[in-house]
């Protein structure tokens, strides 16, 4: 429990971190969760923020245009990047956003919320504003100007000139590259900031053709091909493996609409790229995070069933004490048949603790050879030590020779501790016939896959349970006996390893649930 608490506090630790507001919205499009940033825009602790909806923030006279972006996220299951928006916080005041929001799937690949970022762009926006008003006003002047002299050629060459080089200065001082090709690919024109980036000059690539400049860059060529034929087209590269351009074309026709050429634009959206990588990898690491809580969950589990077998143990060692203290007393020789108990009580907690410490190892990823018998009949064994399977009658079938598999050992242990005390927990309520649980391994060499079959003679699922049961957080065990997460999280591993989980059901006849893992070659 106590690390359980820590895993909680120190995800809590690293949202809180992140300087920019973090939220995450359900179906319903209600909180949640989020970071400490964005509850202080709302003038709440972030424990507070959750179930609310839009509309009881203080932000409410805005909240159809969040959810209107949140729904369309939601339905189109794509994600919206980079919008502004205006935020109202709890002191009144509003604030612009840069908002990107994208949506979360479940292991399935449906779309189960939406999670959204708000960096704050007020004093950018203001200052672009600013820029504009300027830009606005001095373009004024120049028409002023160009009127005033419209009769003196001179004098007109002179401000186009200007109004050029202004252009030229503008678009050299940008992260972007403008340039024209001709209808065979030669470059016509070429400016912008970013060609320094690229180590390039204007004066070095105009009159070369962009087919032979960037013949090692096979996604540049293939997009300016069909910009020629054209097409429309915006595509993100990357460039010198570092540099990342969103690169859009534009066909240039003549009045019989014949192409003559395309102009191109690239937006340097390298940072853009780099936030879009860190936020995959946070998802990431929130992920491996859930897998952690799961395998605590199990631990959990058998860790007081085993607590429950050392109090019985406990109970014999105590008789024992007391018997030997007497024979000490009187010097009479212990009892054979009580030094055999001893012996038995003290090899029980022996392999009680053993088996804790392997399952409370830390999540190792290392893949290595194993005999899928042997991890059966492990998880099994710990089962029956911490008392799960104590009413339970347990059947396994296999091979008489290894099942070898190219696994990571901890993951299949954890699949297997899942699936066998979902199949015990199944049982548990059964009347009227034998409760029972069947394990079948066996191997398939045309498909090249071995199979491990858990059945149970439990309730059985109806169909709209079967519908559900690997979304995250379904639960059909009361309060306090599942987290919603283990067949979510086992499904995952499975795919991870390479292999795959199937479920079948009938209510009133018991359940079975079938992973398959490739074979591996046996030792040499």
């Amino acid at each position: 429990m106590a690390s359980t608490t820590h895993e909680a506090a120190l995800s809590r630790l690293i949202l809180d971190a992140l300087i920019h507001p973090l939220f995450w919205k359900g179906m319903d499009l209600r909180y949640l969760g989020c970071n400490r940033a964005f509850a202080r825009l709302a003038g709440m602790a972030p424990e507070d923020v959750v179930g609310l909806g839009d509309h009881e923030m203080p932000w409410r006279d805005l909240a159809e245009d969040y959810q209107r972006t949140d729904r369309q996220v939601l339905a189109t299951g794509l994600p919206l990047a980079e919008f502004e928006e205006r935020v109202r916080g709890v002191d009144g005041v509003d604030h612009w956003t840069q908002t990107s929001k994208v949506p979360l799937f479940d292991a399935r690949g449906s779309v189960v919320g939406v999670l959204g970022t708000l960096v704050d762009v007020t004093a950018q926006r203001e200052e672009r504003l600013r820029r504009i008003e300027l830009a606005l006003a001095e373009g004024a002047a120049a028409n002023r100007l160009l009127r005033e002299q419209a009769s003196e050629r001179e004098a007109m060459e002179r401000a186009l000139a200007q109004s050029e080089m202004r252009l030229r200065t503008a678009v050299r001082g940008a992260h972007l590259i403008l340039w024209s090709l001709d209808a065979q690919g030669i470059i016509t024109f070429a400016d912008g900031g970013g060609l320094a980036s690229m180590g390039l000059k204007p004066e070095q690539i105009i009159g070369e053709s962009i087919f032979e400049l960037f013949a090692g860059e096979p996604k540049a060529v293939a997009q300016a091909r069909l910009a020629l034929s054209g097409v429309i087209t915006t595509e993100v590269s990357t460039i010198a493996s570092n540099i990342h351009y969103e690169t859009r074309y534009t066909p240039v026709l003549d009045e019989q609409g014949r192409i003559t050429g395309t102009i191109g634009l690239a937006t340097d959206v390298t940072e853009r790229v780099k936030a879009r990588e860190q936020l995959e990898q946070e998802l990431e690491r929130t992920r491996a995070q859930l897998l952690q809580v799961e395998r605590l969950a199990t631990l959990g589990t058998l860790a007081a069933g085993v607590g429950h077998e050392l109090r019985n143990i406990s109970t014999v060692l105590n008789s024992l004490r007391t018997a030997f203290t007497e024979w000490a007393q009187t010097g009479v020789a212990p009892d054979a048949e009580m030094l055999a108990e001893l012996g038995w009580a003290c090899e029980h907690v022996a392999t009680h603790g053993q088996h804790l410490m392997n399952l409370g190892r830390p999540g190792q990823t290392k893949v290595e050879r194993v005999d899928l018998r042997e991890l059966v009949s492990g998880s099994l064994s710990m089962l029956r030590t911490a008392g799960i399977l104590r009413h339970v009658k347990v059947t396994f079938q296999s091979s008489a020779h290894p099942v070898w598999t190219q696994v990571s050992r901890t993951r299949v242990e954890q699949v297997l501790l899942n699936l066998l005390s979902n199949a015990a927990d199944a049982v548990e309520s059964v009347r009227g016939r034998p409760a029972e649980v069947r394990v079948h391994l066996s191997e398939d060499g045309d498909a090249g896959v071995a199979r491990c079959r858990v059945e149970d003679t439990g309730v059985g699922m109806p169909e709209h349970v079967l519908a559900s049961i690997f979304e995250p957080w379904f639960t059909t065990k009361p309060p306090g006996r599942g987290t919603g997460l283990g067949l979510p999280v086992v499904r995952n591993l499975l795919r991870e390893l390479g292999g795959e989980l199937t479920v079948e059901s009938q209510p009133g006849e018991g359940s079975a649930f079938t992973f398959h893992l490739p074979l591996a070659p046996p030792p040499s």
